[in-house]
């Protein structure tokens, strides 16, 4: 797989949608005043402009523990492994990640090119890998693999109970299933929930799904461990839009 990773591109480029795909996901589109978008393909749910938008939910059973069923050496570009409980769809996992969360070659993350479906839950599915991303340390049948989506695949609004890493602002309406540019850096309208402050951080919406709100709230993790979308430039009252550099993925 060979590609320029980083384009650049006029204004209206930012609005293009597709029901095709035409850049590898996460490609980075640089406008000419700075801000930078990410190619992303839209999950199952239309996408409102100015909303907050995360990776796709984990599949349960796919995140880690997965049994390598038989030994790969230094090298393989195909990794076989025993599926639990969910069915997996053919490629869904393209231009994700397979990674290896326990014993012999623990620690290892690898791009997958592409996979058949697997159906039953419970049978054996080969991970092909990309070809200049091969393992680089051995397997053995005693190594426990996770399954995880590219980050810009499938995206979803932001809930209020996070299920995952936020990654950017809708510019547009996006349709169901389209591929899209998502903003991740730079100045962009955000939906707004509570009152939040010029020049002060905002952070993923505890009570207005797509929204960002004042850091810190009350409501939140009282950890104060919540990512930082971007800071305020212009407020919006709540239910409005506030002007926010995003600071998500430069």
């Amino acid at each position: 797989m060979s590609f320029s990773s980083t384009i650049y591109g006029p204004l209206a480029d930012r609005l293009d949608e597709s029901s095709t795909q035409r850049q590898p996901l996460g490609t980075r589109l640089i406008l000419p005043d700075g801000r930078v978008f990410r190619y992303c393909k839209n999950g199952g749910v239309a996408l409102s402009i100015g909303r907050l938008v995360q990776e796709a939910v984990v599949t349960t059973g796919h995140d880690k523990d997965l049994a390598v069923a038989a030994a790969a050496a230094v090298g393989a570009t195909a990794v076989t492994i025993t599926n639990a409980t969910t069915a997996i769809v053919a490629n869904d996992y393209k231009e994700g990640y397979i990674f290896f969360n326990t014993a012999a070659g623990v620690g290892q993350i690898c791009t997958i090119k592409s996979h058949p479906a697997e159906a039953t839950g419970t049978g054996s599915c080969v991970i092909t890998l990309e070809d200049e991303d091969a393992l680089k340390v051995a397997l053995t049948t005693a190594s426990k693999a996770g399954l995880r989506k590219n980050i810009f695949d499938d995206v979803v609004v932001a809930p209020t109970t996070a299920t995952g890493v936020p990654i950017g602002v809708c510019p547009n309406a996006v349709t169901i299933n389209y591929f899209f540019w998502l903003q991740t850096w730079g100045p962009a309208a955000v939906l707004t929930n509570g009152t939040v402050l010029r020049g002060k951080t905002v952070i993923p919406g505890a009570t207005t799904d797509g929204s960002v709100d004042v850091y810190p709230l009350n409501s939140v993790d009282a950890s104060g461990q919540q990512p930082v979308v971007g800071t305020v430039m212009t407020v919006g009252a709540t239910g409005e839009h506030s002007l926010v550099f995003l600071t998500l993925a430069p």
